[in-house]
């Protein structure tokens, strides 16, 4: 029997390749929108995301044995967007950015957080690799409204200029990576922007909340970004569904071994 089954709409991703190259023919691939049968096997490795538009991957998943998914459907679903999780962290005492989602929000209550945070983020609900991410002052928001004509699953954050930004990898049965991640060009330090990472660690009060987080969360392995200014934390995001090839790049280290060894024991 085959020892994983990975369910992708992109099956040449570098995690995909990686895993590939480790298992060889133990593992299979599946994509929910072109393939019509998931194949049983001893677990299975979501890597889809939201921004196919489509929950087609989750609910094929649904009547799979859950004990077999590595982050469970409660976990990918949750993370999935960022108004859920940004709930789920105030929820968990979680200290985030304030924010605010388009969407069904009238323009005046916008204009009054652009007037709070001159400088804003604003970003997809469902983002990956830090695509759609811009900086606005409120003299620009109507042009971008315009521009992006009814797409409003965007939300705001106030940017923090010269904030340092941190990546934590986290797998469960191994130690975390950290990464301290910075802007090559644009606004976001995400590898697939080009963004440069040197690896680092982190005050243990900062490990605190973010292993917090990690337990909470239930979630076999992902990545947390953290932003810090002026000696305050802010949890951005929790990626369930993370990429690893700065992370292995920059680390050193196996993390496809680790994976597969933190599953088969």
């Amino acid at each position: 029997m085959n020892n994983i089954c990975v369910v992708a709409k992109n099956k040449q991703t570098y995690f995909i390749k990686r895993l590939t190259d480790e298992l060889k023919d133990r593992v299979v691939l599946f994509d929910p929108w072109s393939d019509f049968e998931i194949p049983e096997t001893q677990h299975y490795l979501v890597r889809t995301t939201g921004v196919y538009g489509s929950e087609l991957d989750l609910m094929m998943i649904k009547n799979l044995p859950q004990e077999k998914l590595i982050n469970s459907l409660e976990v990918l679903k949750l993370f999935r967007t960022k108004p859920s999780q940004y709930l789920w962290f105030e929820q968990e005492d979680v200290p985030i950015l304030p924010w605010l989602p388009l969407k069904g929000t009238d323009l005046m209550t916008i204009e009054k957080f652009f007037r709070l945070y001159p400088e804003v983020i604003v970003k997809p609900t469902i983002g990956q690799g830090g695509w759609g991410v811009e900086v606005l002052k409120w003299s620009d928001f109507k042009t971008w409204k315009k521009k992006k004509g009814k797409d409003e699953d965007y939300l705001l954050q106030p940017f923090l200029r010269g904030a340092r930004e941190f990546r934590y990898f986290f797998m469960k049965g191994v130690a975390p990576i950290v990464l301290e991640r910075k802007v090559k060009s644009g606004v976001t330090a995400n590898f697939t922007q080009q963004g440069i990472a040197t690896l680092s660690t982190l005050p243990h009060d900062y490990s605190q909340i973010l292993e917090k987080c990690v337990q909470r969360s239930g979630a076999f392995y992902g990545a947390i970004d953290l932003l810090v200014q002026d000696g305050h934390p802010y949890v951005l995001e929790i990626n369930s569904v993370p990429g690893i090839e700065q992370l292995e790049k920059v680390s050193g280290r196996d993390v496809i071994k680790e994976f597969v060894h933190g599953l088969m024991n």
